[in-house]
């Protein structure tokens, strides 16, 4: 059985809350917005409540396959952290399908693996990679330089 797809939003308190628990749908032009595409459940969800904490909006996916049909369906993210090795769809197919897109190329794209021997990194031009265990405090660094906070007025 296919895990469900979440989507993590900060609330005023700063918890964590999902669509159909009274959350609306941001806006295209939410600059904090990530998409988290990871098969490990125990990992996709501690990495999303901390990065919800940052103040990121994160929307998550199991595997390419589910994060390809969640960009063609929802707003677009700033930023997709990609995990390599998935199920169905892996990180490097997705980064292939994510380049032929011209709707989908221009998002930068972090790469978060366990790997060390995947020749194609080089080749698919990803924004960042970051080999677990992670520095989550350089992450936050690199992802705060990707879609920076918006300035108060």
């Amino acid at each position: 059985m296919g895990e469900r797809s979440e989507t993590v939003q900060p609330t005023a308190a700063g918890t964590a809350r999902a669509p159909g628990a009274g959350a609306t749908r941001q806006l295209a032009t939410e600059s904090r917005r990530l998409l988290l595409v990871e098969d490990d459940f125990a990992l996709r969800a501690h990495l999303a409540e901390l990065l919800m904490q940052e103040g990121f909006y994160v929307g998550c996916a199991a595997d390419g396959a589910e994060a390809l049909r969640r960009l063609q369906q929802e707003a677009l993210p700033a930023v997709i952290l990609l995990d390599i090795m998935l199920p169905r769809v892996n990180g490097v197919a997705f980064r292939e399908a994510q380049l032929r897109s011209a709707a989908l190329r221009s998002i930068p794209t972090v790469v978060v693996t366990s790997r060390r021997d995947i020749p194609e990194l080089d080749e698919l031009e990803f924004s960042a990679v970051f080999r677990k265990p992670i520095d989550f405090d350089q992450l936050v660094e690199t992802l705060n330089e990707l879609c920076p906070k918006r300035q108060e007025s």
